[in-house]
């Protein structure tokens, strides 16, 4: 079913807009740990997303590297940044951010607790039995390279609309947050690249430049967005 929103021709024009800034970032921000937040933060912004996270694929598994979760950020003292567990989920049919990074095909669920007869993939409640969080409404996206090779997943979680209610993401949604992914996707193939040209070529000592990680990971954190 077709869910069109009800925004002005401006408000297009102005989403266009900062999708531009943000593939303008792309080719100037050198830490890609800034602007993954950044293109997670403005697709949430965009489509009024509650959650989201982006998942990096290394061979045949996806391991969580980001997440940003309004509800859960809520609860914090001002200045506390979310705790998370870090996993990883196979690159297979069986979940559903496995399904998007295997098939390369997008998803846009109304409710993973109640999914299509017949669909290979089904949701793991067990997180939301961790968190106290009520995953519904998911919109999550392959990170293509311009040649197709899918390197990661942009997963949106829980879409609300202005009485602040859970609702379907809006088909018409689905084109801007594409375009979210495809810069998610430049920008970690340039990462890696350059990556790759540093240890080539023997700068930082010989070492290869690592990506800068230092977001908190404890065994026992808050894991703020299901494992899909």
């Amino acid at each position: 079913m077709q869910r069109k929103r009800q925004n002005s021709a401006v408000d297009d024009k102005m989403k266009l807009q900062e999708i531009l800034d943000i593939g303008l970032e792309v080719t100037q921000v050198k830490d890609i740990d800034i602007l993954l937040e950044r293109i997670l933060a403005k697709a949430r912004h965009f489509t009024n997303a509650d959650a989201g996270s982006i998942y990096f694929k290394e061979d045949n598994t996806l391991r969580f590297r980001y997440t940003q979760n309004e509800t859960e950020q809520k609860k914090l003292p001002a200045g506390k940044k979310l705790i998370y567990s870090t996993f990883s989920i196979p690159v297979n049919n069986q979940s559903v951010s496995g399904y998007v990074a295997n098939t390369g095909e997008m998803l846009n669920i109304d409710d993973v607790y109640h999914l299509d007869d017949g669909v290979p993939y089904s949701f793991d409640h067990s997180y939301d039995k961790i968190t106290g969080y009520r995953t519904k409404s998911v919109l999550a996206f392959p990170l293509k390279t311009h040649d197709s090779e899918v390197v990661g997943v942009l997963q949106l979680i829980n879409a609300k609309n202005k009485e602040n209610d859970i609702v379907p993401f809006e088909t018409d949604d689905e084109p801007y947050v594409m375009q979210f992914a495809n810069n998610a996707a430049i920008a970690i193939e340039w990462a890696a690249h350059d990556k790759g040209h540093y240890s080539q070529n023997g700068q930082n000592g010989g070492a290869e430049r690592p990506y800068r990680d230092k977001r908190p990971c404890q065994p026992r954190g808050i894991i703020c967005c299901g494992n899909l």
